[in-house]
């Protein structure tokens, strides 16, 4: 065979092959489905939880913590292999459309402090870690009106919501309206002797003003509920599921294991109180399985 019909011949079987690697392609399913994880697959979520944040470490609280020991936290968290995971990718591990690292970690922060807006984004960046931030309506509407007081707990305005709900990396979640207090209601929990219809009516309208209000302001419909003080009433995840919640969150300290095709499991997920006065490796030992 000449040289020219042996060319010919080998243009010819390339040709034919790629023909045939085309017709083929449509159904191929290699690597990609590995993303999604398997019904009943179980993963070992840790949440935690701060709340003021501040750049004087001789300010530490139990719900204060220095902007160093948090930068102190993300490096320990990535140095022990934790991955930080958004809302997205849990509602969508629980639904059985993704699948989780080995070790996932949520950043949580409660009460809406606008320290949370100054001081953490840039760590945010620099780890590539993502944050939830749950927010009072009441406050707020406090800060709105009276503005900057100087102190440790000065919350976000109305404008620093938005601006946080603008900010990459950050997701508002809803901490109540009103009923962050511990007066004859504590947090979500019924009165003494309050009927159940009359404490869901009152949850709901709650609940329900401060979704509109993370709306008008914000342009934003939070899909995580943070219980004010852990405080929880039988009923409370279902009625906010009902409300379009897929995460609630709890002040039990303990890891939660989330199961792939389980919406329910992403419901009263415990979290660890980050105390600012512990070093990080006292605070991480807490949290040890």
């Amino acid at each position: 065979m000449s040289l020219k019909k042996t060319h010919r011949l080998a243009l010819a079987l390339a040709a034919a092959l790629l023909l045939a690697l085309c017709l083929l392609l449509p159904f191929w399913h290699g690597p990609a489905a590995e993303t999604f994880a398997p019904p009943g697959s179980r993963a070992e979520l840790l949440v935690l939880m701060y709340h003021s944040l501040v750049k004087d470490e001789s300010r530490a609280a139990e719900y204060v913590c220095p902007i160093s020991r948090v930068e102190s936290d993300f490096a320990w968290l990535r140095e022990q292999g934790y991955e930080s995971v958004t809302l997205d990718r849990l509602i969508a591990f629980a639904d059985g459309t993704d699948v989780l690292p080995p070790k996932p970690v949520l950043i949580t922060l409660d009460d809406g402090y606008r320290n949370n807006l100054t001081l953490l984004p840039p760590l945010l960046e620099q780890y590539d870690f993502h944050a939830v931030i749950a927010v009072v309506g009441e406050y707020a509407d406090i800060y709105t009106a009276s503005g900057e007081d100087g102190s440790l707990h000065t919350c976000m305005s109305w404008e620093d919501t938005r601006r946080a709900a603008q900010t990459p990396r950050i997701e508002l979640a809803c901490h109540s309206y009103y009923f962050h207090h511990l007066g004859d209601r504590r947090g979500c929990a019924k009165k003494p002797g309050e009927e159940e219809r009359d404490w869901a009516a009152a949850l709901t309208a709650d609940t329900r003003a401060l979704q509109q209000a993370l709306e008008d302001h914000c342009g934003v419909s939070p899909r995580c509920y943070a219980y004010p003080f852990g405080q929880i009433s039988p009923g409370a995840d279902r009625l906010l599921s009902e409300l379009g919640f897929r995460v609630t969150l709890s002040c039990s300290e303990k890891r939660s294991v989330l199961t792939s095709g389980d919406p329910a499991c992403l419901f009263s997920l415990g979290r660890f109180n980050r105390d600012g006065r512990l070093t990080t490796a006292a605070f991480m030992a807490r949290t040890e399985p």
